[in-house]
């Protein structure tokens, strides 16, 4: 013991005098900014990389971005609801999640910042869970406040659309070729009897791109027609996708010969596989351009972080990201995001960029009415769920057996037909207050809907 004492001794000492030099002292921790979104991979990296330079620069400080991946639109909803949930609001707390990035207008405006809708989901948090921001953007009118008839900023600044897209068709013309199938240019000819089994469609109650593109059928043609050009489109997919991107992929690989489709998620393989071979068409006076948002929530973690990432994605540089082709200056390093920019003034520069579309300059197609949308989004989830998803193999069948018989025009046009008007959706939605309706509602919808598919079925087959 004697012989090792001097020894520690003089390891303590220099420890004491040398440590820092030998081993460095612990950097303090980076503050790390945490976002939920929808978006996919290629955006997330280059919005990172780009955001964490870009603070960097401007302060000195390093930073870390995190996306907290927990699915898509619908998943994302469930998520907040549920932890703002379990949050005192009043009392500074918040969902431990800074930003909100990506998603459709209508989850901010309803799940995000009704307080009335948010109250009967048992969140307490008065004005909604996203904190009232203006942007510098907005303030020197760099973005306008409207495209199209469309909103591109919420009135208290609790959302801003961070981009734009368009919805259309997605095709691949050999495949259409080579088994000699009909063109599709418009949404009903997506229900053409020779495309059974050769459409691709996402899951209509799951993904807010797919539930968007079919609102837009139904006020494109009108309820009756609309709803029958979406039974024969659904009653030629073999089965439901969970998202919007699948459509694009099972097109592209052949799997399917057409379906509905968000153009950036066409954008890819359109360019990669060229327009002999895959092709997107906005179906003429029958689509419309919706802004993609943006917001951060009350009592983030770090508030300066999320107001500062807010501003540079819609600031020029975060707009220019979305818009050029990578590798080109000022565009994304990685990936091309190929998504269209809310600053009117970029489509004028000339930048390269894979884009085509100018929705500052083409106007609305149709007046699209965002808010008869809005009011009936979660019935007709609900309705598209009891009456075609659950349901499909019966109206497949059904359609299949009115195919077999010749009998496309008549027993089509009964197959399309809705089980409600439109009006009468909309007063289900205002008599299904708790969970206990809806799901009654629910299961009378799916057993009237079985029953008319079958019914449609007998007469083809002369029972």
């Amino acid at each position: 013991m004697r012989v090792w004492a001097p020894v520690f001794l003089l390891l303590a000492i220099l420890g004491v005098a040398f440590g820092p030099l030998l081993f460095g002292s612990a950097p303090p921790a980076a503050r790390t900014l945490v976002i939920l979104s929808p978006h996919w991979d290629g955006i997330k990296q280059e919005f990172r990389r780009a955001f964490e330079a870009d603070w960097l620069a401007r302060t000195g400080e390093t930073i870390r971005v995190e996306f907290w991946d927990v699915g898509g639109t619908g998943e994302i909803r469930r998520y907040v609801t549920e932890r703002a949930r379990q949050a005192n609001w009043k009392g500074g707390e918040g969902i431990g999640v800074d930003v909100l990035f990506g998603g459709g207008t209508f989850d901010y405006e309803t799940y995000f910042t009704r307080e009335d809708k948010l109250a009967r989901q048992g969140v307490a948090a008065p004005g909604g869970v996203l904190e009232p921001y203006v942007p510098e953007a907005a303030k020197d009118g760099s973005i306008p406040e409207q495209v199209g008839g469309q909103p591109l900023r919420d009135k208290d600044g609790r959302w801003h659309a961070a981009c734009l897209s368009g919805f259309g068709i997605v095709k691949n013309t050999l495949v259409l070729e080579r088994a000699k199938l009909p063109d599709v240019r418009t949404w009903a000819d997506l229900g053409q009897p020779e495309l059974y089994g050769w459409v691709s469609c996402g899951d209509p109650t799951k993904s807010g791109s797919v539930h968007m593109a079919f609102e837009v059928v139904l006020q494109a043609y009108g309820w009756e027609q609309g709803w029958a050009a979406l039974a024969k489109m659904c009653a030629n997919t073999t089965s439901f996708n969970e998202g919007g991107a699948s459509v694009p992929r099972d097109v592209a690989l052949g799997q399917a010969a057409a379906g509905p489709c968000i153009d950036f998620y066409a954008a890819a393989p359109v360019r990669r596989q060229g327009a002999t071979h895959v092709a997107f068409v906005f179906p003429e006076g029958l689509s419309v351009i919706t802004p993609d948002a943006i917001g951060y929530f009350k009592n983030a973690p770090q508030p300066d972080l999320a107001r500062g990432f807010v501003d540079f994605v819609l600031g020029e540089a975060g707009q220019r990201l979305w818009y050029q082709t990578r590798g080109s200056e000022g565009g994304p390093r990685d990936f091309d995001l190929e998504r269209l920019p809310v600053h009117p003034a970029l489509y004028t520069r000339g930048l390269p960029t894979h884009a085509v579309a100018r929705p500052f300059e083409e106007g609305q197609a149709f007046a699209y009415d965002g808010k008869k949308g809005g009011r009936r989004w979660s019935i007709l989830e609900d309705f598209l769920r009891s009456t075609i998803c659950d349901v499909h193999e019966d109206l497949k069948a059904a359609w299949a057996a009115a195919i077999a018989a010749g009998r496309v025009e008549d027993l089509g046009a009964e197959l399309g037909r809705p089980l409600l008007s439109e009006d009468e959706l909309l007063q289900a939605a205002q008599k299904a207050t708790n969970p206990k309706d809806l799901n009654a509602l629910r299961t009378e919808w799916t057993g009237l809907a079985r029953r008319h598919y079958a019914e449609v079925r007998a007469k083809a087959q002369g029972r």
